[in-house]
């Protein structure tokens, strides 16, 4: 992110007391109407593109959980094969409608508004002027899994992918994978060894399926919620794709 901060220096000099014009996404994904006085849920999850020094843009998406721990997807456009990268940590809220995330090496901090989330400048101040919208993160539903997850790990998952038209999902554990479609087709086969096994493509090959999973980022065609691994499926002559992630411990 500290690219993205040093565009905010350039452009974050007038004054921080003007408003930014709403772009139009709907605030019911993420915020509600509340009652005088109750300050604003700061949860959900939003995504955008955000400026980059050196590349077409950062395809960018953060998810803030109730339990004030963050999941956080960037991935620069056109360079590095569009890998994506997530990062974890925790947030805490600076008032009502401001949160800061803190990373490994850096932070950043965002203010709500109007269902929106606004990338802030270094100084914490709202971005001004013809680039500000550059900096407006949209709501966006469906982005917190942490229920499924934790039941996938309980069941010793360590991969989980899934798609649409048609449906189908996969589940990959340290023995098998485990590939079911929406019309009740189930397929079970020990997990080989990968080959290629590359940190950017590892492919899963038996006589029932053969697995691809690609380290690029991956936009769910329905929900658009973006993961961070592309998946594509083989079974005799059908082809599904969608899009996965490794589980942590």
């Amino acid at each position: 992110m500290k690219k993205i901060l040093l565009l905010i220096g350039l452009f974050s000099l007038p004054a921080c007391n003007s408003q930014t014009a709403n772009n139009g996404a709907d605030s019911s994904n993420t915020t509600s109407l509340h009652p005088a006085g109750q300050p604003p849920k700061l949860t959900g999850t939003f995504q955008g593109t955000l400026p980059c020094a050196d590349c077409p843009g950062i395809n960018y998406q953060v998810t803030l959980f109730d339990d004030h721990t963050y999941s956080e997807l960037t991935a620069y456009q056109g360079r590095g094969m569009n890998l994506a990268t997530v990062e974890k940590g925790t947030w805490k809220q600076l008032s009502d409608s401001t949160v800061l995330i803190q990373r490994k090496k850096d932070s950043s901090s965002f203010l709500l508004s109007d269902g929106h989330l606004l990338l802030l400048d270094p100084k914490g101040r709202r971005i001004e002027g013809v680039l500000a919208s550059n900096y407006v993160l949209n709501a966006i539903e469906g982005g917190d899994k942490r229920k499924l997850y934790e039941q996938k790990r309980q069941e010793g998952i360590e991969f989980t992918a899934n798609g649409n038209e048609p449906g189908w999902t996969l589940d990959i554990d340290r023995k098998q994978i485990t590939f079911r479609d929406m019309n009740g087709e189930e397929i079970q086969t020990a997990l080989p060894a990968p080959k290629p096994n590359l940190d950017t493509l590892k492919v899963y090959t038996t006589p029932k399926i053969t697995v691809s999973i690609r380290n690029t980022l991956c936009t769910d065609d329905m929900s658009g919620i973006m993961r961070p691994n592309t998946v594509q499926i083989n079974i005799k002559d059908k082809v599904f794709q969608g899009c996965g992630e490794y589980l942590d411990k």
